[in-house]
């Protein structure tokens, strides 16, 4: 018979339970919520381009991790942030770290993947676990890297720190911002999406000639050894991770960052046994090591899979074929397997010894099986690429297209794609050439230019400079830099002229050198002798006003200035001031005649005065707080309601009357000049 407390305690629960279901909010007004869908931001970890923060999502009502870029927001560095959260979201794998959702927010990009609790395989190896937990996390690396692969993608950037172990035992491998995608191997939809071979000394993961992390990296990802990156470059990587599980030591070092990557360069490592004496390292995995680290990439493993296989045979009692494994050292290795059966088969090994002689022939005809068979795909192979060179004209057009917005290093990509798939399209090699010439790289202009229908005056060029200055990896002095570019004007070599010119001027030099270059210029290309050009370092104000016969000033662009006078020159438009911090500019007493090409993203005063512009629509909704209009042919005073942040206008007697003004700028200081 029930006691009346229990029944009390049972009416007391149920009437909880009511009033829990009462307080919830319905999930479906959760999900339409127009809220914000990730909040409850835990700044997490960050690495050397972005920031990791731990948040919500209110529709999934999961935990994950946003991904963020940390520092200034460059079109480049965006483009390369989504490229990774594409190409992330594109390798679906229990071993690669999910991506969920991508989007841009206040101009900064973002994207969410899963969070995965836990350590990086560098942290992990601090707690020394046994050697068979560091090889089952390397099995789950090779599971990853294999199915990256088999998409067409490689990782170039592979080491401890960039292996997640989740408190769980997950594995994962994240960071892919220096994957690349192989032309001839990868799926359709990423031949779509990405250009190919697409950060500084970022947690020392170098971005420029080199990529990769040193210690890590492959001899060819260096700018010292001139060979392809591809699979053999992600096989050498594993192996130095390898090596790091047997030794808890990098495999290279060096007393500063040039000697470490001159050992990569030269592969020059000691053995995993000569790094740590104190240790018994096992010689099969040593012999597995020293095989996927192996200078030339002919002479590694040609594939993760059969990298994955020797591991597996270590670890199942098997020879592995890296160590070249006596038969003695087989036998005993099956007999350690199966000792109780050993015994047995000693006495039936005797009794069937003639039988051996039968097996062998057996196994010569298993082994001219195989080789029939790698030979079957081998012309699979082959097919397949001649299949991919359909593809090369696509590349090709998009290499045009990057050349002609010069976007050079899209343009090289595209051409270099397209010349590996079609290596017979001259149109491309040429592409190629320009690219190297506007790089100043001669040699290798030359080489590309071989192999297409080019300008005799630009091959001559080409050969002269490439002995001023043998070596591409140099840059050219201003001097000499100054006397190409004249002898392109001088040879009415167009492309050339706005491709060398456009290649400096958004390179990074400093500002001594940015100047030299754009007075140079500026005087080669108006063919003047003298140059007003003042900038002040301190207020970042240029002064280039009072030169009566400057009507070019595209050098000047990405100049560094806050603010720039050109007035009382001969300059018709806005173009030289592209990817400018400008925030005041003049123009007054010059040929603009209108506003089109005027970017108008951190302007905040400009001096059109005394020019012929007639229309100034494309100022509406600027946030220009002072705008000089006097002595042009602007009437209409409509602009005002456009332009909510204005706080002085500049006009002349007689441009508009009292009542017009007095309606229009209520609010807004006015100056009339004669």
């Amino acid at each position: 018979m029930p006691r009346p407390e229990d029944a009390f305690n049972k009416n007391f629960a149920s009437l909880f339970d009511e009033v829990s279901e009462l307080d919830a909010t319905p999930l479906s007004d959760i999900i339409s919520s127009s809220k914000e869908r990730y909040h409850d931001f835990e700044f997490y970890t960050e690495g050397g381009l972005k920031k990791i923060y731990r948040c919500q999502d209110r529709k999934t009502g999961r935990e994950v991790a946003m991904a963020s870029l940390k520092d200034e927001l460059s079109d480049a560095r965006k483009e390369s942030f989504f490229r990774e959260a594409r190409l992330s979201a594109s390798l679906q794998h229990p071993n690669i770290v999910p991506v969920y959702d991508i989007g841009i927010k206040d101009e900064s990009p973002w994207f969410t993947m899963k969070f995965i609790s836990g350590q990086s395989l560098d942290e992990l190896l601090q707690k020394n676990p046994p050697l068979i937990e560091k090889l089952d996390i390397f099995l789950k690396i090779c599971d990853a890297i294999a199915y990256a692969h088999s998409r067409g993608v490689i990782h170039l950037d592979l080491k401890p720190d960039n292996i997640r172990i989740s408190d769980y035992g997950d594995v994962v491998v994240v960071d892919w911002g220096l994957g690349q995608i192989m032309a001839s191997d990868c799926d359709e939809e990423l031949l779509e999406c990405y250009s190919f071979n697409s950060h500084d000394l970022d947690t020392m993961t170098i971005d420029g000639n080199i990529k990769g992390t040193p210690g890590y990296m492959a001899p060819e990802q260096t700018s010292i050894v001139k060979e392809k990156k591809g699979v053999h470059t992600d096989i050498f990587s594993m192996g130095c991770i390898l090596y790091t599980l047997l030794t808890d030591k990098k495999p290279f070092t060096g007393n500063d960052l040039e000697h470490l990557i001159k050992n990569t360069a030269e592969c020059n490592f000691p053995k995993p046994s000569a790094r740590r004496t104190d240790l018994e390292i096992p010689a099969p995995l040593e012999a597995v090591c020293l095989k996927a680290m192996s200078s030339k990439p002919e002479d590694r493993y040609q594939s993760v899979t059969k990298l994955q296989k020797e591991i597996l045979n270590y670890r199942d009692g098997f020879a592995t074929s890296a160590e070249n494994a006596s038969l003695f050292k087989i036998f005993k290795l099956w007999f350690k397997r199966h000792k109780a059966l050993a015994i047995a088969s000693s006495f039936a090994l005797i009794v069937s010894f003639a039988a051996i002689f039968a097996g062998m022939n057996n196994l010569k005809l298993a082994e001219l099986n195989a080789l029939q068979l790698a030979e079957k795909l081998r012309i699979e192979k082959e097919y397949a690429v001649k299949i991919n060179k359909d593809a090369a004209p696509r590349f090709l057009e998009r290499a045009k297209f990057a050349l002609q917005t010069f976007n050079f290093k899209d343009a090289m990509n595209f051409s270099s794609s397209a010349v590996e798939l079609d290596p017979s399209l001259k149109e491309a090699w040429h592409i190629k050439a320009e690219i190297h010439f506007n790089s100043q790289e001669f040699n290798a202009a030359l080489k590309a230019f071989s192999h297409a229908t080019a300008n005799p005056d630009l091959i001559k060029i080409c050969q002269k400079y490439s002995e001023i200055k043998p070596q591409d990896s140099v840059k050219l002095t201003n001097d000499n830099y100054l006397m190409l570019f004249e002898e392109c004007i001088k040879y009415k070599l167009k492309p050339q002229v706005a491709g060398l010119l456009h290649s400096k001027a958004f390179s990074e030099i400093d500002i001594d050198e940015r100047i030299a270059f754009c007075v140079g210029v500026m005087k080669i290309h108006n063919k003047i002798e003298s140059l007003h050009f003042d900038f002040n370092k301190k207020t970042k104000h240029l002064d280039i006003s009072n030169n009566p016969h400057l009507d070019t000033a595209l050098a000047i662009q990405n100049f560094p200035c806050k603010s720039i006078d050109l007035s009382h020159t001969a300059i018709s438009n806005f173009i030289c001031f592209r990817s400018q911090p400008t925030e005041i500019l003049k123009v007054s007493h010059t040929n603009v005649l209108e506003l089109h090409s005027l970017s108008l993203d951190q302007l905040r005063e400009l001096d059109i005065s005394h020019t012929s512009v007639p229309n100034i629509s494309r100022l509406h909704g600027s946030e220009l707080e002072v705008l000089n209009i006097s002595h042009t042919n602007v009437r209409d005073l409509d602009f005002i309601k456009e332009m909510s942040q204005l706080k002085k206008l500049t006009v002349h007697q007689g441009q508009y009357n009292k009542r017009q003004l007095n309606e229009a700028t209520k609010g807004i200081e006015v100056i009339i000049v004669p």
